[in-house]
């Protein structure tokens, strides 16, 4: 048994690899000098630098555009996670026929293509004057966020049993006590899954940022895609950028591992 199985290490490693190389260059690329045009020169031998680092936080305000992800992510997020549990529980407990249909029907409310709803949105945001603002991208952001949330969460309240919530009401416990004190805590797994695939999905949005920020909340990935252009693309600011950008996902999975894993195995992803 011990040949057969060491013959999947090396497809395996292949795997692994393909998967972390372009992390791996652009962390490579991110500490190479500055090139004379902007000329990315596919080298190894070169002496590493934190320039581009250091010219980060220091000339190109990236400070600013981080500060300004985090706000709006983190705040979708947190708004999308809250009202994704009040709309949850109620689905997941509720006996009324086509309740599948009706979980379908608010996850396709996510797969609405963003061209469709951002020429909406834009007017919507314009003639109210909150166009370039953090409620009117809070808004935005977590009317794609929670559709996903509710489907997510409807799934891991399934799998809790009733039990829990006839016993705590016959202790006279209301509705939001039993699922504040009793329901969310056991779906801890469950909520921190959809936590991370929500605050990940709002990191990585490029086109409503791109086209109802202007300059006060412009973000990470909207400053790093304007370095790309036809004649020069900054690849030291551009990679650097980038690893600056992928850590805070990486503290986020980091500290919710363990409730990640108990939420996988809840067998709600699916």
């Amino acid at each position: 048994m011990r040949g057969p199985s060491r013959l999947w290490y090396l497809p395996l490693a292949v795997l692994v690899l393909a998967w972390t190389f372009p992390i791996l260059w652009t962390a490579i690329t991110s500490v190479k000098p500055a090139e004379g045009g902007g000329v990315l020169v596919p080298t190894l031998r070169f002496e590493p630098t934190l320039h581009h680092y250091v010219d980060l936080f220091t000339n190109r305000d990236f400070g600013f555009y981080l500060l300004n992800s985090l706000l709006i992510a983190g705040g979708a997020t947190i708004v999308s996670v809250f009202l994704a549990c009040l709309a949850a529980y109620p689905l997941a407990r509720s006996g009324i026929a086509g309740r599948e249909r009706i979980s379908m029907w608010i996850l396709s409310l996510r797969m609405l293509p963003p061209i469709s709803l951002v020429v909406p949105f834009y007017l919507m945001l314009s003639r109210s004057g909150f166009l370039d603002t953090y409620p009117g991208m809070l808004v935005v952001y977590t009317s794609f966020s929670l559709p996903f949330a509710v489907w997510m969460l409807t799934g891991f309240f399934a799998e809790i049993p009733r039990s829990i919530d006839e016993a705590a009401a016959a202790d006279g416990a209301r509705p939001l006590q039993i699922l504040f004190r009793f329901i969310v805590p056991l779906a801890r797994g469950g909520i921190s899954v959809t936590t991370i695939f929500t605050f990940v999905f709002a990191w990585n949005e490029f086109l409503y940022a791109f086209l109802l920020t202007k300059e006060k909340w412009v973000t990470v990935p909207v400053r790093l895609g304007s370095t790309i252009t036809p004649f020069q693309t900054d690849w030291g600011f551009l990679t650097s950028g980038a690893i600056m950008s992928f850590l805070p996902l990486v503290l986020i999975v980091f500290l919710l591992q363990r409730q990640m894993v108990r939420g996988v195995s809840l067998g709600a992803v699916r």
